[in-house]
Formats: C-alpha cells, sequence, structure tokens
C-alpha cells in the first residue's frame, strides 16, 4: 500500500484518481474545498481508504499546516498528484484582480506549495513521485484563457525544472497534460461529454495511474492527451 496526496480530489479527475488508487488497495489524501464531496468520497471508498483533507488552495497560509498535519496522521508519503485548477473562458480585461490572483495560487501557486511539503518527506523515504496535471494549453496560447494558459505554461517550466532538481534522490517528476476532459471545468456539467470530444475522467486516471506505475529506473517526464474529436491542437 502507498499513499498519495491528491489536490481537487472532490470531483472530475481527482475523485477518479482518488476511486482508482484507493480501489486497488492504496491511501489517498483527498484535498479539496468541498468536505460534503470528500467525506462522501471516503463514504464510497470505505474505511482506511480516503482521507478527507479540506482546504481552500487559494488561502496560500493554510496549505503548510493541513498537509502537514494530514501526513503525520497519515504516517507518512509516498507521492502526490497536483490536479486542482481553475479557470474561466472570457477576456483578459474581464477578469477581475482578486480572480486573477486566485487563478494563480490555485493553478501554479499551490502546486509548489504542496511540493514543498512532500518533497522533504519522500527524500526521506528514498524517493517517491509527483505527478503535476497541466494542460494542452501549457504548449500553446488560446485567447479569452490568458491567466489559466499562463499558469499552465508556469507549471510546465516548474516540473521539468524540479525534476532536473530531485532525480538523484529518486523522486520522480512528471507532467500529464490533457485536452479537454468532460468534467465541470469552467462552469460545465460533468457526464455530458459523448466520449470522442472529450476525455472520461476514469479513463484519463487509469493513464495517469500508468505513469505513476512506470518501472523504478524509469520516469515519464511529459504526456499529452487528447480526445480523438479534439479538433484544436
Amino acid at each position: 500500500m502507498r499513499t498519495w496526496l491528491i489536490t481537487g480530489a472532490s470531483r472530475g479527475l481527482g475523485r477518479a484518481l482518488a476511486l482508482h488508487l484507493s480501489a486497488r488497495g492504496d491511501r489517498v489524501l483527498a484535498v479539496a474545498r468541498e468536505p460534503a464531496g470528500l467525506h462522501a468520497l471516503a463514504d464510497r471508498c470505505g474505511p482506511g481508504r480516503i482521507d478527507a483533507v479540506p482546504l481552500d488552495l487559494a488561502d496560500a497560509g493554510a496549505i503548510r499546516p493541513t498537509l502537514d498535519a494530514a501526513i503525520a496522521g497519515a504516517g507518512g508519503i509516498d507521492g502526490a498528484i497536483n490536479n486542482a485548477g481553475i479557470g474561466a473562458y472570457k477576456s483578459f480585461l474581464a477578469h477581475d484582480e482578486a480572480e486573477l490572483l486566485r487563478i494563480l495560487q490555485v493553478n501554479l501557486g499551490a502546486a509548489m506549495q504542496v511540493c514543498r511539503v512532500v518533497l522533504p518527506h519522500l527524500a526521506a523515504r528514498g524517493g517517491g513521485h509527483i505527478v503535476n496535471i497541466g494542460s494542452d494549453l501549457g504548449r500553446r496560447p488560446l485567447a479569452n484563457m490568458a491567466p489559466y494558459v499562463a499558469t499552465k505554461h508556469g507549471l510546465l517550466g516548474f516540473s521539468h525544472s524540479l525534476l532536473r532538481e530531485v532525480k538523484d534522490q529518486r523522486i520522480r517528476v512528471s507532467l500529464v497534460n490533457p485536452g479537454i476532459i468532460d468534467t465541470g471545468f469552467g462552469g460545465g456539467q460533468e457526464g455530458h461529454g459523448d466520449g470522442h470530444h472529450s476525455l472520461r475522467p476514469e479513463e484519463l486516471a487509469a493513464q495517469v495511474v500508468a505513469v505513476l506505475d512506470a518501472p523504478a529506473g524509469m520516469v515519464i517526464d511529459e504526456i499529452t492527451l487528447h480526445p480523438l474529436g479534439q479538433s484544436d491542437f
């Protein structure tokens, strides 16, 4: 059994990852700002599989004490999946300043903070794995999503640079760049995609777990996945 920390775990890809990993016997520290969703997830998976960790990643000052307590309660950690992300499809000037700062913090700042918390634990265990969930927009532009795209470009640079700092400690860092996912991101309604134009969370989760399960001497540093019917890439 391994223990994973997953952000954005109450819905979408994060929930699918928590379900997949817990079903195979791993333990998940499930982080999200919605306690009700976390507790529903824990109830579904059964005792000892999911530790609900309510936390708003926009609150930068709450991240370290909350995660330190969760990891101590679990007796350590083997890796983290930075999955939480927010964004809005509208012009740059239509974003107010508070919204801009929240997008920057949740999508990029919080991912860096999570890494700062978990890296010493992974080094003490002799290795581990961090997976950052980016976006295909980390390598291309898109009008009317400039703040979100900026954070995904930043996450790409951060992930590759961090890998080169920590790989000698047997810590792997992987970046997963999905295209369109059938989730509630940006005000959508999860479960309404047709499977051809959007990735199903449970199928994408299986691919992320395959990245985690790469042979010990291998790191999948970056992988991009698109639905076959997505036209804009």
